[in-house]
């Protein structure tokens, strides 16, 4: 009986702290709505010319920069990219604005990035 006790016990704590480190990875990686990210790769051509456009048209913005290689970022960049439905063909630059987003850096993407932007100068 007493070992029946011991073990209901362990379990419950086991999933106890399983929620909280849940709960704690969720904040972690839940985007703000006021804010801007940039979620990058240091290799990746697009991503320098979305950054170039950025600082020449709009230098007042304030972006968080992540790189996804860091493994913090990497699981914002994850999150990021669920919440979007992006889905595994997530890349870079992707670029959040609360509800909106821009996913790689083509020829439409800095009109989009102007209109976007407005809100967060």
């Amino acid at each position: 009986m007493l070992r029946k006790v011991f073990v209901s016990l362990c379990c419950v704590g086991v999933l106890m702290f399983a929620a909280c480190n849940k709960k704690n990875a969720d904040n972690i990686e839940t985007l703000s709505q006021n804010e801007v990210y940039f979620f990058y790769q240091e290799k990746c051509q697009h991503c320098h010319a979305a950054a170039a456009y950025i600082k020449e048209k709009h230098p007042n913005i304030k972006i968080k920069s992540l790189d996804i290689k860091m493994p913090g970022n990497k699981r914002m960049f994850q999150a990021a990219a669920r919440s979007y439905k992006v889905g595994w063909g997530a890349g870079t630059p992707l670029i959040c604005f609360g509800k909106n987003h821009i996913m790689g850096w083509g020829a439409d993407a800095p009109k989009q990035f102007d209109i976007f932007a407005k809100k967060y100068e």
